[in-house]
């Protein structure tokens, strides 16, 4: 039997797997940093086209900022001379129709709200110790001559505070009609 003594140390094999792996590392790192570069690039790219886009827009804005306060100067200038035609032409000299009004009204009658539309329709919310006297304004309203039409809309009682105690109130909403030409003939002379 022959017994082989081998005294030279053994070879180790060199591993070819670390060299593999940076390898396999170095690639993707390459690959990695030319894709992270491209994304940048086009991200760029947008940034500027997004900017050229907003200063565009930003001028067209200016543009049109312009434009509108030269429309708005031509218009107010137009709708201000409107305004005083109307003003001068205006049909109705509210003071005195007030005062015809508050003139009917009986001794405890207080005018609570008066709206007027231009073409003589009157609403009026009146208050009243007594249906009664509702029920006289309206007669005396009637009576006018430059009211075309009255009607008493509603009447609705309400609590009212007095030195007496708690006494009703009643609130009257009145629809009047004004006769144009009568009032205007009737004003002619006053101011």
């Amino acid at each position: 039997m022959l017994v082989e003594i081998n005294l030279l140390p053994k070879r180790e094999r060199k591993s070819r797997l670390l060299p593999l792996l940076l390898i396999v590392a170095a690639v993707l790192l390459l690959v990695g940093a030319t894709t992270f570069y491209f994304v940048i690039q086009h991200m760029e790219q947008q940034i500027s086209q997004l900017k050229a886009e907003l200063d565009q827009t930003k001028a067209l804005r200016i543009a049109e900022e312009e434009k509108q306060t030269t429309r708005t100067d031509g218009s107010v200038g137009a709708q201000l001379q409107e305004a005083i035609q109307w003003a001068e032409q205006y049909p109705l000299h509210t003071v005195l129709l007030l005062r015809e009004l508050i003139e009917r009204l009986p001794e405890r009658g207080f005018l609570m709200n008066v709206s007027y539309d231009r073409d003589g329709a009157i609403q009026l919310t009146v208050q009243f110790d007594t249906p009664r006297e509702s029920a006289a304004y309206l007669q005396a309203l009637k009576e006018a001559s430059f009211i075309a039409d009255v009607k008493l809309t509603s009447l609705t009682a309400t609590e009212g505070k007095s030195e007496e105690g708690t006494m009703p109130r009643y609130v009257g909403q009145f629809s009047v009609q004004l006769n144009m030409e009568e009032w205007k003939k009737q004003q002619g002379g006053r101011t």
